[in-house]
């Protein structure tokens, strides 16, 4: 009987090559350099054991290896890593052409509608908008949630706390599959007003931040 599934005690040549078939998946290539490197490793590992030990001791290796591989790639693609690198790589004012008049109305828009996450977004950006309209933050792509909060908590130091919580709260909605609710949109629209009817305590140019 000719089968077409691999032998359970593989050579050591047959162990290699089955690794080798089984890495260059296309699964696999989640993190190529991390990939790159684990599998020289461990191909080196196979090549670097002494001839004497058993067949099945590369099997083993094999079957390790490969069940290792497939707890990483799990793990990278559960929806909280994947939500943690969207964050990385995706700033709050994301919405290109629009200003904090635009997002003022959208959250208000929304608040009458009882969408609590779309205010606590768009509410956030106003605020983060409204800032760089009045030069307290610079127009710089791809500043996060939470790097917004930290700057503009230097400029208003009574509202650090109340920043850093919309900035959790949008980031929680956004990113990590979270509802708000209607008490986190309401703070999130009045942090706007707050913040846009102060005077920003700005350091002077060439002051230390």
């Amino acid at each position: 009987m000719i089968l077409d599934t691999p032998p359970l005690d593989p050579t050591r040549s047959e162990g290699r090559r089955l690794l080798e078939e089984e890495l260059s998946k296309p699964r696999y290539a989640v993190e190529p350099s991390l990939w790159d490197r684990f599998r020289e490793w461990l191909l080196g590992l196979l090549d670097t054991t002494g001839p004497g030990l058993p067949s099945w001791v590369f099997a083993v290796v094999v079957l390790l290896a490969l069940a290792l591989l497939a707890l990483v790639v799990a793990a990278l693609l559960r929806p909280e890593a994947r939500a943690r690198r969207s964050a990385t790589g995706r700033g709050v004012l994301d919405d290109r052409g629009a200003d904090a008049t635009a997002y003022r109305a959208r959250a208000n828009d929304a608040a009458r509608q009882g969408d609590w996450d779309t205010v606590v977004l768009d509410g956030y950006r106003a605020v983060v908008a409204a800032s760089v309209e009045r030069t307290i933050l610079d127009e710089l792509p791809g500043r996060t949630a939470h790097e917004a909060s930290l700057e503009l908590g230097r400029a208003f130091p009574s509202e650090g706390g109340a920043l850093r919580s919309a900035a959790d709260r949008f980031d929680a909605v956004r990113y990590g599959h979270d509802r708000a609710a209607e008490a986190d949109a309401r703070a999130v629209l009045a942090l706007d007003e707050r913040v846009a009817g102060s005077r920003p305590e700005l350091s002077p140019v060439g002051a230390p931040r």
